[in-house]
């Protein structure tokens, strides 16, 4: 199967709205939007209140078609931490393909010793409003760097033991189809933590 490498790393976030009158202890999930079980998630900031910071960086292997179409989303839901329950702040919902040609743009036209080997990124910070309520009201700005790997091939587990990897790749590859057969369309990705 083919791959690419995606590395994330989730810096901070800035003007969150949250009730300031409380300790404010914010934290991410990050994930392939419609997927809870691709979900990562960063320490909680107990310090920075609407202004948190994590430098979480997190890597993973995704298909290689998740950049060629606008559906397979990159989301990224920040929550406060509270005793009585979790309260979700909003969201940041962007595709894989948006982010693989914004980094191919930075660095596509560079052509230089130091660009970046065919098919890899050399990595991009990117800011997005945080949306909440559906996508119409913004509450602060979520900035964090990414970059793609160039694609490879990665060859299937031998059959001798189930990896916890391969239970992953299995459950994921089991969503697809049921995904796939109530859409009649194919979903164009696999989430694989590394």
């Amino acid at each position: 199967m083919e791959w690419r490498m995606f590395e994330i790393t989730l810096i901070s976030a800035r003007n969150l709205e949250v009730r300031e009158t409380q300790k404010t202890n914010v934290y991410a999930k990050i994930s392939i939007a419609g997927h809870p079980n691709t979900e990562k998630r960063t320490p909680v900031d107990k310090k920075g209140g609407g202004n948190p910071a994590w430098n979480f960086t997190t890597t993973c292997m995704i298909g290689k078609q998740a950049v060629e179409h606008d559906v397979v989303k990159l989301e990224i839901k920040l929550y406060r931490s509270r005793a009585l329950g979790d309260k979700y702040i909003g969201k940041v919902c962007v595709s894989f393909k948006e982010l693989f040609n914004l980094e191919r743009t930075l660095w596509g036209r560079l052509r230089t010793h130091f660009s970046s080997p065919k098919g890899a990124g050399v990595g991009k910070t990117v800011k997005y409003s945080v949306k909440k309520n559906g996508g119409s009201d913004s509450s602060g700005v979520l900035k964090f760097s990414y970059r793609f790997g160039k694609v490879e091939i990665v060859n299937q587990p031998s059959r001798q033991g189930i990896t916890s990897t391969r239970v992953a790749e299995l459950v994921v590859l089991l969503i697809r189809v049921v995904i796939a057969a109530a859409l009649s369309t194919h979903i164009p990705f696999a989430w694989v933590v590394v």
